[in-house]
């Protein structure tokens, strides 16, 4: 995973009306960190874990190879390369990253 990962996540996660509250640090195991996001006080957190898993170490949410939201329905997100701008892998990022997000909001 590289910077843009987290931060095309972090907005498309924003732009659907949630907002990051906090970072936490991983379990040394198999998460490498985890978002909160709220949108208010009235409805519960989502949490989103970076999975890190890796033989000798859990690897820093910079290198996490994925995410999930916890205790949702939803399917994880795979990091993907970029691509060039109007690539396909760029296009099949894109298509994964909409569709995780929509879930997120579906499973409410």
């Amino acid at each position: 995973m590289a910077e843009w990962h987290l931060n095309e996540l972090r907005n498309a996660i924003e732009r659907s009306g949630w907002r990051l509250v906090a970072e936490h640090p991983g379990d040394n195991y198999r998460i490498s960190a985890s978002w909160k996001f709220k949108r208010s006080d009235k409805e519960p957190a989502l949490w989103i874990d970076f999975e890190g898993l890796d033989d000798l170490r859990t690897f820093p949410i910079e290198q996490s190879y994925g995410c999930h939201a916890r205790n949702r329905a939803s399917e994880g997100l795979y990091f993907r390369r970029k691509g060039s701008s109007e690539s396909v892998k760029r296009e099949i990022w894109l298509r994964e990253l909409k569709a995780f997000v929509s879930s997120l909001n579906g499973a409410e």
